[in-house]
């Protein structure tokens, strides 16, 4: 059978070459995988053929034995008698006479009587008797100076049991020394106080030159 077109010279020539280039890049594609191969192999050779040993231990220091002393206890007996107590002497009986001798005396039963009588209150006499006493404030000059003493108030009571006409009679410091630090609040606590008022023949009555010491003293 004959060709329908002539073969061309220049294609025929063509894949001959084609050829040993193939060939080449192959036979130097399998030399460097040859190459690599023997590398690694080398490789895992000398990683077998390594000699490796594990590293010293140190050895821990050497503690010497310990020795306690023999431990005993101190026991401390009490070797004393304890002396016996003395009986206390017996006691001598008494005799209890149980005879009664009956008394001569006479049992009267009479009914309560009532007479009637009543208190007479024109009779009645009485003092003041105090019923309030507020306690007074420490002046504040004499609490920061540190002073301490006493007042001595005269008033009269009246007929209701307030305070009048109160005045001081004297006031000392705790030295004894006088002094007018703690009369105004003495005369304002002695006008608060309330009095039961006094009494005679049953009637009040004021009751006049009536004193009374108040103290002033700082707390501990």
């Amino acid at each position: 059978m004959e060709l329908a077109y002539p073969l061309n010279s220049t294609s025929l020539q063509s894949i001959p070459i084609r050829s040993a280039t193939t060939s080449i890049v192959m036979l130097r594609n399998g030399a460097m995988a040859l190459g690599v191969t023997g590398l690694l192999l080398f490789g895992m050779s000398q990683l077998i053929a390594t000699d490796l040993q594990e590293p010293p231990v140190e050895e821990s220091p050497t503690i010497a034995p310990i020795h306690l002393p023999e431990l005993k206890p101190t026991v401390i007996r009490d070797t004393r008698v304890a002396k016996p107590q003395e009986l206390p002497p017996p006691m001598t009986p008494s005799t209890v006479d149980r005879t009664l001798d009956p008394g001569d005396m006479p049992i009267v039963f009479q009914p309560p009587t009532t007479t009637g009588t009543k208190v007479d209150t024109s009779i009645v006499t009485a003092d003041p008797m105090p019923i309030y006493k507020p306690a007074p404030r420490y002046p504040r000059r004499a609490m920061a100076k540190g002073i301490e003493g006493y007042v001595v108030v005269e008033f009269t009571i009246s007929k209701n049991g307030s305070v009048k006409n109160p005045s001081v009679v004297g006031a000392y410091d705790a030295s004894g020394a006088p002094t007018d630090v703690f009369n105004h609040s003495a005369l304002r606590a002695v006008e608060r106080f309330k009095y039961r008022p006094t009494v005679v023949d049953g009637k009040p009555v004021e009751k006049h030159g009536v004193r009374n010491r108040i103290s002033y003293k700082l707390a501990d």
